[in-house]
């Protein structure tokens, strides 16, 4: 058995192509070491070689018996409860390590607060913008997580996806932006629920800064009034340490 005293920590991550994706969540994986004192790595669903498997092998292959795993998501839709799970099995069946999948990130009161205090103080308006899903349920929760952020700030709130039919991407969140400008917004702030910087999240950015009409006659135009925030990073690292103490039941998607 090895040494240490806690099971390692894996912090996995959907995986994305964009160049500065790996980087971040490695960087999320050190802010955990260093908050909880574990030893804590990062792996990824796709677009990586570092795949559950290949983590789990060199953690087998330094003594390690188990390892808890903290998925990177922010509901229980199609990956937490499929993608996930799957992966951790077929990780455990080849390598004999035994991985324990603990809550995701979530979308509770402790999110709620680190999206608060990344708005600006002078934000009349926010504008929580995701990824989307088509499981049910799953943009409700959204939803309320951006009601949840606007109850703190003390200002209205909209979430908005950027995948799905019509309503969703950039033209949606643009279209509102200038909606909110029009009815008398003076300081929207666009905040993405990533965590990672991803292309999503860059054609967000880009389709709002390319908007420079004035829809008000007096007010002020929508590249003065609109702000983009930037991915979550290592902001989620004290989530993900208090997930440590949680773990999904095995009824519920875990792997044990």
């Amino acid at each position: 058995m090895h040494p240490s005293a806690a099971p390692p920590v894996v912090c996995l991550a959907h995986g994305s192509r964009h160049p500065e994706a790996d980087a971040t969540v490695a960087d999320i994986a050190r802010a955990v070491a260093a908050l909880t004192g574990r030893d804590t790595r990062a792996a990824y669903l796709d677009f990586s070689p570092l795949t559950p498997t290949t983590v789990a092998r060199l953690l087998a292959a330094e003594g390690h018996s188990g390892a808890a795993v903290v998925p990177l998501l922010f509901t229980t839709a199609f990956h937490m409860t499929t993608d996930v799970p799957e992966a951790l099995a077929a990780a455990t069946a080849e390598t004999g390590l035994t991985l324990h999948q603990t809550d995701g990130i979530g979308s509770g009161d402790d999110l709620a607060e680190v999206l608060a205090s990344r708005v600006a103080a002078d934000a009349d308006h926010l504008v929580l913008y995701s990824v989307g899903s088509s499981v049910p349920g799953a943009n409700a929760r959204v939803a309320g997580l951006a009601d949840a952020v606007g109850r703190r700030l003390g200002v209205p709130a909209r979430s908005i996806v950027a995948t799905g039919g019509p309503g969703t991407g950039p033209d949606a969140l643009v279209a509102h932006v200038e909606d909110a400008v029009r009815k008398g917004a003076r300081r929207v702030a666009v905040e993405p629920l990533f965590i990672c910087p991803g292309t999503l999240w860059d054609s967000a950015v880009r389709a709002v800064q390319a908007v420079r009409a004035t829809p008000g006659g007096d007010g002020p135009s929508v590249a003065d009034a609109v702000t983009t925030g930037h991915p979550l990073g290592t902001a989620v690292a004290p989530l993900i340490a208090a997930r440590l103490t949680t773990r999904v039941p095995e009824q519920d998607g875990g792997t044990t």
